[in-house]
């Protein structure tokens, strides 16, 4: 138990180290995050789009042509993030944007059903008004969701490093019993 303890707590300090440094690459360098993050989602695009229309005229069974043009389409939407980055960044923060909105209604709504739950609405707020702020200032919403992104992967990390010490003192509470 105790060698499975200090085990689980090497594990652990060592992913919450490296989530702090990538929460802080993050924010060192945002534009290079977005910039990184069209890159991987054009390759993404194009690397399966190829594997699923060679695939299906390959095997010309069942719903080969629909496979087909799915492969062919996701191709030309990989192509298009590569020639355009900005056109791309905008649909994927507009797509952001419509979620945070429906889901802080639907949150407000329910918060309001039954029981009056605040911190329900409250949540809702939050994601409403942020996505209201993306559609306003799309330059400033991604700024933010990186952001977002980068704090959550720091305390995440902060967190695991805690559980590290905690798990590797517990280890050693039970070696000396």
């Amino acid at each position: 138990m105790q060698e499975q303890l200090k085990g689980a707590a090497w594990a652990l300090g060592l992913w919450g180290a490296f989530s702090i440094i990538f929460g802080l690459l993050i924010l060192a360098w945002p534009s290079i995050t977005l910039k990184a993050f069209l890159v991987i989602l054009g390759v993404y695009l194009i690397a399966t789009g190829l594997v699923v229309a060679v695939g299906s005229l390959a095997n010309r069974e069942g719903h080969w042509v629909g496979g087909s043009l799915i492969g062919v389409l996701s191709v030309i939407a990989g192509l298009y993030v590569f020639s355009n980055p900005t056109i791309s960044a905008l649909a994927v923060l507009t797509v952001i944007a419509i979620w945070a909105l429906a889901a802080g209604v639907l949150e407000i709504v329910a918060g309001f059903e039954g029981n009056n739950d605040w911190w329900m609405v409250f949540s809702g707020l939050v994601l409403a008004v942020f996505g209201l702020y993306i559609f306003a200032n799309p330059k400033g919403g991604a700024i933010a969701l990186i952001w977002i992104i980068g704090l959550a992967t720091i305390i995440s990390g902060v967190a695991l490093v805690v559980s590290a010490f905690r798990a590797n003192s517990l280890g050693k509470q039970l070696s000396r019993s």
